[in-house]
């Protein structure tokens, strides 16, 4: 899923400018190389499953560096290093410029437009390998926070299954988690992932009471902050919503559960199945 990540962003950024080649690809932290899954313009198959290493040719320094490189003729700059010119040379391009793919400080990869001629990059060729290359590590690291607390929920299910009584450390596990989870799944825009991800947040929480009453998507975003022992300004934080939006979302949870404090509404909706 987040492969297509760099497929969709090599298309976009291809659509967006006159770049004949767009090609990259990532790969897990402290890694030091990734390989070239995708290609968008190629005429040739040269380019995918090349393994571009730290320091080594136009993406390998882009890398090292973890800032933008450019070649306006590729075989003939004295800066980089001769690795891969016989897969430049096959799909015959000259000019070259890559964008190291950052996720949390780190380089993990390299997004790269090219030209079969020699020559300078206009500034809205720039921009959009640019793009390309933050779309793709937003996307990437978000798929990825989403796996940790994937990975997280899991475990804290697998403790409240083998455990009659699990500890409250475990059941404060599984409530962050849910939180958390809660809070990626609205940045997520891929149906797989967003499935994937309600079916975790379902095995966190108990099947919820058919008389009970119904709270919104958001209302129970903010009860599971709540339960966290958050303010309503940091839960404004969390969920990028004014300080007044915060609190009628709780007034209006409150009301439907038939609670006078934050607490008994966190417990109501609990005994109700809204939060684990």
């Amino acid at each position: 899923m987040m492969r297509s990540a760099v497929a969709g962003a090599l298309t976009g950024a291809r659509e967006a400018t006159n770049l004949e080649v767009l090609f990259g690809g990532y790969a897990a932290p402290d890694s030091g190389q990734f390989t070239i899954t995708h290609t968008v313009g190629a005429k040739t198959p040269a380019l995918t499953g090349l393994v571009i290493r730290k320091g080594e040719g136009l993406g390998g320094l882009a890398l090292a560096q973890k800032s933008p490189t450019v070649a306006r003729d590729y075989l003939h700059d004295a800066t980089i290093s001769r690795h891969y010119d016989p897969a430049v040379e096959a799909e015959s391009l000259r000019s070259v410029v890559a964008f190291p793919i950052v996720i949390e400080g780190a380089a993990r990869g390299i997004v790269y437009g090219a030209r079969r001629q020699t020559g300078t990059f206009a500034e809205p060729e720039v921009k959009s390998v640019r793009a390309a290359a933050e779309a793709v590590a937003f996307r990437v690291a978000v798929d990825e926070a989403v796996q940790k607390q994937v990975e997280s929920a899991e475990t804290a299910e697998y403790l409240r299954t083998v455990h009659s009584a699990p500890a409250d450390r475990e059941w404060e596990q599984v409530r962050v988690a849910f939180a958390e989870l809660r809070e990626l799944a609205r940045t997520i825009e891929d149906t797989e992932t967003q499935v994937g991800v309600q079916a975790v947040l379902d095995k966190l929480t108990p099947e919820t009471v058919a008389e009970g009453p119904t709270l919104s998507a958001r209302e129970i975003d903010v009860l599971a902050l709540v339960a966290l022992g958050l303010s309503n300004r940091e839960i404004g934080g969390r969920l990028h919503l004014e300080l007044e939006t915060v609190k009628s979302y709780l007034r209006s949870a409150m009301r439907k559960l038939g609670a006078h404090n934050r607490v008994e509404s966190v417990v109501l909706a609990r005994g109700l199945g809204h939060l684990p």
